[in-house]
């Protein structure tokens, strides 16, 4: 899915988006040392543990590897000095950031020098975990600054608000936009409408499904209920900027018409769909931009 052959083998590039990834994780980069005798950058990073009774740091040495373009794995012939380097630089732990994977022998070796209390612990983040975390909510901007071909492929959703807005199925609870990036799309917004000749028709609820027994389920409720037939957008058509806009624009155009009538809660529902499709379809603000949100929210409203 995310090709990171895009960033130049040279190893450079690597080390800013190691640093800067694992910045957006919620790790302290404490510094980024001198090469060490590997050939390669260590960063040096701490993060807050929670105690039985106290909080703690807890510091790791991160060696950045970058062989995607040979697609060869990282072995303890390429992690030479381990102990010594942890050592040299006071560290708790090892962290391995590379793009491609760690071979067994470099496992086998951290797992011995963790049993014999020569480091605390010790973690990978290979190609598949960072990807992992890339294309889930608020890294948009990595992607963008460091993988820009990836970012046009993935569509990556974005943090649009402080928190991420799940749409979840009504009926299976299943987050329908969680892995739209995978482009298997098998979630729709349905309306339940009545059908009137003396008067405008009635949107009484708007609901999200998976395609198929889930979508069955409400069709067959609102038919026996209300009479009511079932109309349905898919949610990777609404997530195509144009038709995004489509959508709102012809729900605005039926209101204004005077053509439909929405009950209360199946507006709420429109709006709810329209604020969680944002951030799949819109960018993210910049911090100069949210900067100026927060001052113009500040300022009263009759100004």
């Amino acid at each position: 899915m995310i090709n990171f052959t895009e960033i130049d083998s040279d190893g450079e590039v690597w080390e800013s988006f190691a640093r800067d990834f694992l910045e957006e994780l919620g790790f302290y980069i404490e510094s980024a040392p001198d090469r060490g005798a590997d050939g390669g950058k260590d960063l040096l990073i701490t993060e807050q543990l929670q105690g039985q009774l106290n909080k703690y740091k807890f510091r790791w040495l991160v060696s950045c590897k970058h062989y995607a373009t040979s697609k060869k794995s990282v072995s303890e012939k390429d992690e030479i000095n381990i102990q010594e380097r942890i050592d040299g630089f006071n560290a708790d732990g090892f962290i391995g950031f590379y793009s491609t994977l760690p071979s067994s022998g470099l496992n086998s070796r951290l797992t011995q020098l963790k049993e014999n209390g020569k480091i605390k612990d010790f973690r990978f983040f290979d190609g598949k975990l960072i990807e992992n975390h890339l294309v889930r909510i608020g890294y948009s901007k990595l992607l963008l600054r460091y993988l820009p071909e990836s970012y046009k492929k993935i569509k990556p959703k974005h943090l649009i608000f402080n928190e991420y807005f799940p749409i979840k199925c009504d009926h299976c609870g299943k987050d329908l936009i969680e892995n739209h990036h995978e482009e298997n799309y098998d979630g729709i917004v349905c309306h339940a409408e009545i059908l009137h000749d003396d008067k405008p028709n009635e949107v009484i609820a708007v609901y999200y499904a998976c395609k198929g027994d889930c979508d069955k389920h409400f069709e067959d409720y609102y038919w026996n209920e209300y009479k009511a037939i079932t109309k349905w957008q898919d949610i990777s058509d609404l997530a195509i900027p144009l038709f995004y806009l489509k959508w709102i624009m012809g729900t605005f155009n039926e209101l204004e018409s005077g053509r439909k009538t929405y009950t209360k809660e199946a507006f709420n529902k429109t709006k709810e769909i329209t604020l969680a499709l944002s951030q799949i379809v819109m960018r993210e603000m910049t911090e100069k931009e949210r900067e100026r949100v927060m001052a113009l929210n500040s300022l009263p409203d009759y100004i």
